[in-house]
């Protein structure tokens, strides 16, 4: 577990500097951040645990069930976004788009939980009441919070 979390800790420090030059994405964390009151930082570790930051990042359990781009929106939300335009297909080539759609879905998590951890579980396990998917939540509120603490980290090491 040590190493796992040792060779998160590198992997997250090479990404954040390879994806610090990448600003048109690190504008829709902070713009997405700001607008949904979600700290961006937040947002960043989220990124990284669904997709490593790969924009175009599919995770294809059938042709139902599906995740798409850096923030691993899941095809069940589909139909929902449809009433505000959003296709998979905005979702897939939009980086921004699928960032501040999964702000979206943080925000309302925070909104119905409070802005926690538990919350943040609830944007990979959901709402559902059963002691498996508290269990659930609380794994991947844990995964977030490590690289939340990474992330912070390196961000704190740039700025000086």
């Amino acid at each position: 577990m040590n190493e796992e979390i040792s060779g998160m800790k590198k992997t997250i420090s090479i990404l954040m500097i390879i994806f610090s030059g990448s600003s048109v994405a690190q504008d829709c964390f902070e713009r997405a951040g700001r607008d949904y009151r979600i700290e961006p930082t937040l947002l960043r570790a989220v990124a990284f645990r669904e997709s490593s930051f790969r924009p175009k990042a599919m995770n294809i359990v059938s042709s139902e069930k599906y995740a798409i781009g850096m923030m691993q929106i899941h095809s069940q939300n589909f139909l929902h976004l449809s009433q505000f335009g959003i296709t998979p297909g905005n979702l897939y080539h939009d980086s921004c788009l699928n960032i501040y759609t999964g702000a979206y879905y943080l925000a309302i998590a925070f909104k119905r939980w409070g802005y926690n951890w538990r919350a943040v579980g609830a944007y990979n396990a959901g709402f559902k009441d059963s002691p498996e998917q508290e269990q659930k939540r609380y794994k991947y509120a844990s995964e977030i919070q490590t690289i939340y603490k990474q992330i912070k980290f390196d961000e704190n090491r740039i700025a000086d």
